[in-house]
């Protein structure tokens, strides 16, 4: 079996900057991703704050960094393949899970990168699973489409959140944001967006309480967090985007994370585990952009060849 210089997991805006960056060391990288390329960002319609980047489409984003990747001869990528668990043993790490196919897969490399990513949290209301797919999304962009000149309801109140209610409202009739907190906690050129905008409404300081219908979403039961006051609000659909919960699953027991199990790294992006490093939103970190992923990516790169080269490995 080949054993490759590093093996990235992921390939999300961290994970394929890493791959640029470890291509461009002429280190032997192979590239897992469990879906396709792109992570979060393919939930994402337009991109706009990408420094050297005016404006453009999140495909066309990915599709130029895949070209990037595609033209250096040292990286190889595979798609659909879930990692399930990581071994160590005599100075190399096996990389194992299934394919698409059912099929067994495994890998080996002298260091890794892990840029697995996170998916949209949910909030366990009651009705949430049962309604999953029948008016529940946790994507605009995939599922906007289905509700044109409908009534839904948005669940959040931080920049991907209001985000996703400015496409909606490109679909919708009505947009009603609730939020538990007084203000919203996006940015300040979303706000004016999103205020200025007639077809969504704010309900603010409420929460979810439950999701009702008989086949498909029929309404939605909020309460004032104020007043305890519960009202049930007409809609068609609920987009739900109060945050994400890291793909670390497969880590457990082999690094440390923290309670909310993001993996804890260091400012070279170095974990505990010496040889293993971990970037983007799988891991620990304030603040989450495609910028803030990249560089993420290029300093765990960087941080991969150096222990690499310092360890003779």
């Amino acid at each position: 079996m080949k054993i490759y210089d590093v093996i990235i997991i992921g390939a999300g805006p961290a994970g394929l900057t890493a791959a640029i960056y470890c291509g461009r060391a002429k280190l032997s990288t192979k590239l897992i991703e469990q879906s396709q390329p792109g992570g979060q960002v393919n939930l994402t319609e337009e991109v706009e704050n990408f420094p050297g980047v005016f404006k453009t489409s999140s495909k066309n984003l990915i599709d130029i960094i895949l070209k990037q990747v595609n033209d250096l001869d040292k990286v190889e990528m595979e798609e659909f393949k879930e990692v399930s668990d990581i071994k160590y043993d005599n100075n190399n790490f096996e990389v194992r899970g299934q394919s698409l196919d059912g099929k067994d897969f495994s890998s080996k490399s002298k260091a890794l990168i892990i840029a697995s990513g996170a998916q949209p949290k949910k909030l366990g209301l009651k009705g949430e699973e049962d309604f999953t797919g029948k008016g529940v999304s946790y994507c605009a962009v995939c599922d906007a489409p289905f509700f044109k000149d409908k009534d839904v309801v948005l669940i959040g109140g931080g920049d991907t959140a209001i985000d996703e209610a400015l496409y909606l409202a490109k679909f919708a009739r009505k947009v009603k944001v609730i939020h538990r907190r007084d203000a919203l906690r996006a940015s300040g050129i979303l706000q004016e967006r999103i205020k200025s905008n007639p077809q969504i409404e704010l309900i603010l300081d409420s929460v979810a309480v439950e999701i009702l219908g008989k086949k498909t979403v029929e309404k939605i039961r909020v309460r004032n967090v104020k007043t305890n006051k519960e009202t049930e609000v007409d809609c068609n659909g609920v987009f739900i985007f109060v945050g994400y919960s890291p793909n670390t699953k497969f880590l457990e027991g082999l690094l440390e994370l923290n309670e909310e199990k993001y993996i804890i790294t260091n400012e070279e992006m170095a974990t505990a585990k010496k040889g293993i490093f971990a970037c983007g939103d799988c891991r620990k970190r304030p603040f989450r952009q495609i910028v803030t992923a990249c560089a993420e990516g290029a300093i765990a790169a960087h941080s991969a060849e150096q222990y690499l080269s310092q360890n003779n490995v």
